[in-house]
């Protein structure tokens, strides 16, 4: 290998992480050191590997980070996967992309290289499309395994929507990810291998044979207290244990809340902010302070009997309400897991388009949690709610729900003037899609490097200028394997 070898950290070895590890570890000249705050994929239970148990992960023993965020009318808490994979290993499988205009909004904002035609490729490229093979939109080679969940493992709430939706005569969507076929209702993609386990990133790029490469160091129960950086020049990082860690390059992939946690702890933001806790500021940016998130509410139902089907929780969906692809709606369990007398699940609308800007800073102490502000619903936020509203009411009245035994938690009138707003006040859920805490054009510039900061990348959810219309699951992919490629072509 040699000693002339440029020595890359990536802090996280979640859904970005794995995937930059394997791509940068290709390059001879490299040494990659991978270093994870949480256990290896060989710990990986059934409420990992079992799409049907996936929710119970997030109350199981499958290692989360939960953190608080704050609302304007309470707290709901946000869910980070602390084991290899990351949150790929512990959410809802479902890998969209959003769309071309979400991209071609970012190279519109001065993002060169990152518009729809830029980014195409590089989604085609990581999937391995189990029902449509190789298309012009979709892959059939590449790290994820990725197919639709068939009739069969639908949730029987699941299935009430999907027949409920189609019998009112809304448009059926064969492919989620072809975004000329939207709006209408459709069934998730999601990451699953031939066996029907759950694929996670690490499970994907992270092969044994990956593993066996000789510029490849991964490092489990390793977890970061802040980057090392010397005269403005990145020297390593240093771990939670006092252990100094030295690299040329530092790329964080630890998260939308993490990686700005980590950059702050490090000197790297709102000067004011770093200061109060007697942080030396190196580059005075505005990390954390435009965070982004898919918002709405959840209403709790339940109805007679087991949930059924084999799937996860998110299986099908609407795409779609007041104008364009701007809301999308479905039905989820919920943890504990179902009995065989009754069975809990929610019915879902999350705003797609977020105009709010959320917040995440160090918390009471530098080393305790952070705080995190949830960013405020926009103006429009109720009025394209209502036509959510309609839809899960009309599904209410089908004889799908109906036959099935389908009842609210509580009583309500989603039809009601004020449904909306009285459902938000009390009712918000995050669909755990916090982006935009480091982003390009502020943060970072087009090839995320910190500004300000020689050797230092982020390379995660964060460095998203705004958010995409889609689960950012995929995304996430897609952003290390551009910054891969731009690393190994510097």
């Amino acid at each position: 290998m040699g000693t002339t070898s440029k020595r890359i950290l990536i802090v996280g070895g979640g859904t970005s992480g794995s995937v930059l590890a394997a791509r940068l570890s290709e390059a001879p000249d490299l040494h990659v050191t991978l270093l994870e705050c949480g256990p290896d994929d060989d710990t990986y239970g059934a409420d990992v590997l079992e799409p049907s148990q996936a929710a119970n992960a997030w109350s199981g023993d499958a290692p989360i980070a939960v953190n608080v965020m704050a609302t304007e009318t309470g707290a709901i808490p946000m869910l980070q996967g602390r084991l290899m994979g990351g949150t790929s290993a512990v959410n809802g499988l479902a890998t969209l992309r959003g769309l071309p205009a979400d991209y071609d909004g970012w190279a519109a904002a001065g993002l060169e290289g990152w518009g729809w035609s830029d980014v195409v490729d590089t989604f085609i490229a990581a999937e391995n499309d189990m029902d449509f093979g190789r298309t012009p939109i979709h892959g059939d080679s590449g790290p994820m395994s990725v197919r639709r969940w068939r009739d069969e493992e639908m949730s029987h709430a699941q299935r009430s929507f999907y027949e409920a939706m189609l019998e009112r005569g809304e448009p059926k969507v064969t492919d989620i990810n072809d975004p000329t076929q939207l709006p209408g209702m459709g069934v998730f993609p999601v990451t699953i291998d031939r066996t029907g386990k759950r694929m996670t990133t690490s499970r994907g790029y992270l092969t044994a044979e990956v593993r066996a490469r000789d510029n490849l160091t991964i490092r489990v129960n390793a977890d970061v207290a802040k980057v090392a950086v010397e005269d403005g020049r990145v020297q390593g990082v240093v771990l939670i244990n006092g252990e100094h860690v030295p690299g040329d390059e530092v790329v964080l992939a630890a998260g939308a809340i993490s990686s700005p946690t980590l950059l702050m702890r490090s000197g790297v933001g709102p000067g004011d902010h770093l200061r109060d806790y007697g942080v030396n500021v190196l580059a005075d940016l505005p990390v954390g302070s435009t965070m982004s998130d898919h918002l709405g509410p959840g209403i709790p139902y339940h109805h007679d009997g087991p949930r059924g089907g084999v799937g996860g929780p998110a299986q099908v969906l609407f795409v779609g309400a007041s104008n364009g692809v701007d809301v999308d709606y479905h039905a989820f369990p919920v943890a504990p897991a179902p009995t065989e007398e009754s069975t809990e699940f929610m019915m879902a609308a999350f705003l797609l388009r977020s105009s709010g800007r959320g917040s995440v800073r160090l918390g009471e102490t530098l080393d305790a949690e952070p705080i995190i502000t949830a960013p405020p619903l926009p103006e429009d936020g109720i009025d394209r709610l209502r036509h959510a509203f309609e839809r899960i009411a009309a599904w209410e009245r089908s004889d799908a729900a109906r036959a099935l035994g389908c009842e609210p938690a509580e009583p309500h009138d989603l039809l009601a003037p004020d449904a909306v707003s009285k459902a938000l006040e009390r009712l918000t859920i995050s669909y755990y899609h916090m982006t935009s805490t480091c982003p390009m054009g502020s943060v970072l510039d087009a090839d995320c490097r910190v500004l300000g900061i020689e050797g230092l990348r982020v390379a995660d959810a964060s460095v998203m200028p705004t958010i995409p219309r889609g689960n950012t699951y995929l995304g996430c992919v897609m952003i290390a394997e551009r910054v891969a490629r731009k690393m190994m072509a510097a």
